[in-house]
């Protein structure tokens, strides 16, 4: 059986070959199923399926979709670009989750967005809203770390700031330029691909969590333990089942994706000039809702049961579509 280490590095081997035009990316992006990706590129992209990658299986995921990997350039920025990937829940390890964030680190990769729907935790987070991840709840039994400790520089990495918040104030500045209010929340993972019940969604608000979902939190703590600044969106796709609510479908959730994935592809091409261009250590300016570092240090992240006090307001998509 071959090593984790030997089919990270023929995994980017086969990357490197594969696009003729290859210049190394300033991004990593994955997106879940759902979203669409027109206009994100300034040409029509290269790509080879997630398949060709070592250990990958050939057959669809769950969603009846083929992964694919792209590459191109966006605003002349080269991005490498997973549309789909493969989920814990499909029972393929966490290793196949991760091993295109590990193959984009060893081909110089360093910045990583991540981007997926959720479900509502809280009745202000409406469908088709937006928001980036401060925190997270990893509700798996397993880390993506498991395993994988002789290609960390630390086998113990701090995830206290797993998300960058340096890269998420330039998100929020970029994608209030195009009128979208991004909401700041904790998110938490569960297993399984299934919807949770009531109760465990109730379970999951008790634990401090605004949205939850089934993915992000493998690719988020791979990409940080390896030394890559992470940033993550979760779309609200639905609410959280409530004993009041009808039960959600996987066709809706993806229909949301669909509907809310235009603006937000203009809001991230924006977005990697303005991170490019800016560094830790230079002062933010031009904030056009308060200050985004300011915002971000004042989060989501409160004590269970107080009321919520939220910053960055805006549904996406009119009433008549939530």
């Amino acid at each position: 059986m071959k090593t984790k280490t030997k089919a990270i590095g023929e995994a980017a081997e086969l990357v490197l070959d594969s696009f003729s035009n290859w210049t190394k990316p300033e991004f990593f992006i994955q997106f879940g199923a759902g979203f669409n990706l027109d206009g994100l590129f300034d040409d029509e992209p290269q790509e080879i399926p997630l398949a060709s990658l070592p250990g990958m299986p050939d057959y669809p995921n769950p969603d009846d979709l083929h992964p694919m990997i792209l590459f191109g350039f966006a605003n002349k920025i080269p991005i490498l670009v997973a549309k789909g990937h493969r989920h814990l829940y499909e029972g393929l390890g966490t290793f196949s989750c991760v091993l295109l964030v590990c193959v984009a680190k060893q081909l110089g990769i360093d910045r990583h967005i991540f981007i997926e729907p959720a479900l509502s935790l809280n009745n202000e987070l409406k469908p088709g809203t937006w928001t980036l991840l401060t925190d997270f709840i990893n509700g798996h039994v397993v880390s993506p770390l498991d395993g994988m400790h002789h290609i960390l520089e630390s086998p113990f990495p701090d995830m206290t700031e797993a998300l960058s918040q340096f890269q998420n104030s330039e998100l929020v500045n970029a994608f209030s330029e195009v009128g979208i209010n991004v909401r700041l929340v904790v998110y938490m993972a569960r297993p399984g691909s299934q919807v949770c019940t009531v109760a465990e969604a109730e379970a999951a608000r008790r634990a401090g969590a605004d949205t939850v979902g089934h993915d992000l939190i493998m690719e988020i703590i791979m990409a940080h333990a390896l030394k890559c600044r992470v940033s993550s969106f979760a779309l609200i796709a639905d609410n959280a089942p409530l004993p009041t609510t009808r039960p959600t479908s996987r066709r809706k959730i993806l229909e949301t994706c669909a509907f809310c994935s235009r603006d937000f592809i203009r809001g991230l091409r924006l977005a990697f000039n303005e991170i490019i261009q800016n560094n830790e250590h230079n002062k933010i300016t031009n904030h056009p809702i308060g200050n985004a570092d300011e915002i971000l240090a004042n989060d989501f992240k409160r004590p269970t049961g107080k009321p919520m006090k939220f910053k960055l307001l805006n549904t996406i998509i009119p009433d008549d579509h939530a």
